[in-house]
C-alpha cells in the first residue's frame, strides 16, 4: 500500500510546476513536426508519434495540469501542420484526454515509474498501448478519414504510430532520474550512449552496403543489452530511444537497410525491429534491477538473522558477563568505603587519592565491558571497510572470556604478527567468532578431557599470500563426520541448548564476504573451523608468526 500512496503522490494535482510545463511544451511540438515528415500518402496519417508517449509520461509525472499543456501543444502543432481550427482542437482534446486517462490508470495501478519489475514494464506496455495509443488513435483516425471506408485502416495505422511513440519514447521520460554516480560512472553512460547513436548512424546513412547494414542492424542489440546491464533502467530506456531517432530519421531519408520498398513498408519493417529492441532492452533492465533488490532483499533477511543471533548469543554469556562486570563494582564499592573511612579520619587530599584513582580505573573496567556488549548488539549495518582482521577477533575474544574464565576454559590466542588486511563488516566477524567461539566452549565443556579444556584462535595468511586465514581448534572430542556440510545447514544441532543457526548464520556472513568456511578435526586435538577471506590492500605476507 505504502508503494500504491507513493505512486499517487506522484500524480500531483494541479500538479504545477514550471520546469515541467516548458520541458512538456517544447518537446511535444519537436517530436510531433519531426514524426509528420513520415506519413503514408493515403490515408495521410503519420507512422509514428512520439508526441503520444511524451503527452502520457508527462502527464504522469508533473500531475494532471500538464493536460492543459500538451493540449495547447498539441493544438499548436496540428496548426502549424495546416489542419485547420476545429480539426487541431479535436486532436488536442483527444490526446490529452487519451494521456490523462493512461496516467490515472497508471497511478491506479500502482506504478512507480522506475521500470524496475517487469510488473512495472506490463503496467506501462498495457496502459500506454492497449488504452492512451488506441483511444488517441481512434481519435485521430476519426479527425483524418472521419466516418469513412478508410476508417479501419485509419484506426490501425494512427494505433500503430501512437503504440510505437509510447513503447520507444515514454520509457525514458517516466523513469528518467537524477542517479547518485561517479564521475567515471557518468562518463562511461554518455559514451555507451554516444556509441549505440554512432553504431546506429553508420548502419542506417548508407556508409555501408545494403547486403552488410541488414545484418549489421542487429549490432545495436548487444550493446543495448550492455547498457541495460551495466546502468539503471532508464539509460537503457535511453539507448532504445537514441536508437529509434536515427534509424527512423534515416529510413524515411530512403537510407539504411530498410530503406527502398517506400517509405510505408520500410517504417513499418523497422517498427518490428525497433519494438523487439525496446522489449529486449527493457526487459534486460527490469531482470537486472529485479535481481539487485533480491539481493539486496536476501542482505536484509541475514542481517536481521544475524542480529538475532547476537541477542541470543548475547542472552548465553548473561551470566559470565553479570559476573565480569559483578567485580568492578564490588571494588568501586571497597574503594569507596575505603575513601569514606579515610574522610572520617580526617585524612589529607593525598590519601584520599589512590582509593579514588583505583575506582575510575575500575569504573573504566566495567565501562569497557558495556562498550562491548553495546557495540555487540549494535541496531544497523556497519560498512565494510579495510581491517585487520586481527582487531575485531580481539573484540569477540574479549567478550567471549567471562564465560571462558567462568566455566574454567583457556581461550588461547595466537595471531599472525603482521597485518592482514581484509575488507568487510567487522560485526559480522565478530559474529562468526562469538559463534564459533560458543561451539567449541560448550564441547570442551561436555568433552570430559580435564586435559584439553582449552580453545585456541590463530590468524595467518596463507601460503599463496592471497587468503587470510582465521582457525578456531578446540581440545573437545571432535567432530563426528568432518567435513560433513549439514553442520551448515539451519537448525542441525548437536548442543544440548541451541537452535542450530549459528554455524548457518556464520557461512551467510563469511561467503558474503567473499570468503569460504571449512570444518574438520584436527590431530591431536578436536573440532577445527578454518575460515579463508581475501586479502585486500596491503594484506600481509605469509606469516607463521603468533602473538
Amino acid at each position: 500500500m505504502a508503494e500504491v500512496a507513493t505512486a499517487r503522490s506522484t500524480l500531483r494535482s494541479p500538479g504545477f510546476s514550471l520546469v515541467g510545463h516548458v520541458l512538456t511544451f517544447a518537446v511535444y511540438i519537436l517530436l510531433a513536426l519531426w514524426a509528420a515528415e513520415f506519413t503514408f500518402d493515403k490515408p495521410e496519417v503519420p507512422l509514428i508519434w512520439p508526441a503520444t508517449g511524451i503527452a502520457l509520461a508527462a502527464i504522469w509525472r508533473f500531475g494532471y495540469g500538464v493536460t492543459v499543456t500538451v493540449f495547447m501543444a498539441s493544438l499548436i502543432a496540428h496548426l502549424a501542420l495546416d489542419f485547420v481550427l476545429l480539426d487541431a482542437t479535436l486532436m488536442g482534446l483527444g490526446n490529452a484526454a487519451s494521456a490523462a486517462l493512461g496516467a490515472w490508470l497508471l497511478a491506479r495501478l500502482g506504478f512507480r515509474g522506475d521500470l524496475g519489475t517487469m510488473g512495472e514494464l506490463y503496467r506501462l506496455a498495457g496502459v500506454g498501448v492497449g488504452v492512451t495509443a488506441l483511444f488517441s488513435g481512434f481519435g485521430g483516425a476519426l479527425v483524418a478519414v472521419g466516418l469513412s471506408p478508410d476508417l479501419a485502416k485509419a484506426v490501425l495505422l494512427c494505433w500503430l504510430a501512437d503504440a510505437m511513440g509510447v513503447a520507444l519514447f515514454a520509457p525514458v521520460f517516466v523513469s528518467a532520474r537524477w542517479e547518485r554516480l561517479t564521475a567515471g560512472r557518468w562518463l562511461a553512460a554518455v559514451g555507451a550512449l554516444l556509441l549505440v547513436a554512432a553504431t546506429t548512424l553508420v548502419i542506417y546513412s548508407d556508409l555501408v552496403s545494403d547486403q552488410i547494414a541488414l545484418p549489421l542492424s542487429y549490432a545495436v542489440f548487444p550493446m543495448v543489452m550492455l547498457v541495460a546491464l551495466r546502468f539503471p533502467p532508464w539509460m537503457a530506456a535511453g539507448a532504445v530511444m537514441v536508437t529509434s531517432l536515427v534509424a527512423v530519421h534515416c529510413t524515411a531519408m530512403n537510407k539504411g537497410p530498410f530503406a527502398h520498398a517506400g517509405m510505408g513498408p520500410d517504417l513499418l519493417s523497422l517498427h518490428a525491429q525497433l519494438a523487439l529492441l525496446a522489449m529486449t532492452g527493457l526487459f534486460l533492465a527490469a531482470l537486472r534491477q529485479e535481481r539487485l533488490a533480491a539481493e539486496a532483499r536476501s542482505r536484509e533477511h541475514l542481517h536481521t538473522l544475524a542480529r538475532a543471533g547476537r541477542v541470543n548469543a548475547m542472552s548465553a554469556l548473561a551470566a559470565g558477563i553479570a559476573h565480569e562486570i559483578n567485580q568492578p563494582l564490588y571494588a568501586v564499592s571497597s574503594y569507596a568505603q575505603s575513601a569514606n573511612r579515610l574522610l572520617q579520619r580526617g585524612a589529607d587530599a593525598g590519601e584520599l587519592q589512590a582509593p579514588l584513582e583505583r575506582i575510575v580505573t575500575t569504573a573504566d573496567r566495567a565501562s569497557d565491558i558495556v562498550r562491548r556488549m553495546r557495540g555487540f548488539l549494535a541496531e544497523g549495518d556497519s560498512e565494510a571497510e579495510h581491517v585487520d582482521l586481527n582487531h575485531p577477533i580481539r573484540e569477540a575474544c574479549d567478550l567471549m572470556r567471562p564465560e571462558f574464565r567462568r566455566r574454567e576454559v583457556e581461550l588461547r590466542l595466537e595471531l599472525a604478527t603482521r597485518r592482514v588486511g581484509v575488507c568487510l563488516e567487522a560485526s559480522g566477524m565478530q559474529q562468526v567468532v562469538v559463534n564459533l567461539l560458543q561451539n567449541s566452549l560448550e564441547s570442551v565443556d561436555g568433552g570430559g578431557n580435564a586435559a584439553r579444556r582449552w580453545v585456541r584462535v590463530r590468524t595467518a595468511v596463507t601460503g599463496d599470500g592471497r587468503h587470510a586465514c582465521l582457525s578456531v581448534i578446540d581440545g573437545g572430542p571432535g567432530l563426528r563426520t568432518p567435513g560433513d556440510e549439514t553442520l551448515f545447514e539451519p537448525f542441525i544441532t548437536t548442543r544440548r541448548s541451541g537452535m542450530g543457526l549459528g554455524l548457518s548464520i556464520s557461512r551467510s556472513i563469511v561467503e558474503a564476504e567473499g570468503g569460504r568456511i571449512l570444518a574438520s578435526n584436527e590431530p591431536g586435538a578436536g573440532a577445527r573451523f578454518d575460515i579463508l577471506l581475501p586479502l585486500h590492500g596491503d594484506g600481509g605476507e605469509a606469516d607463521g608468526g603468533r602473538k
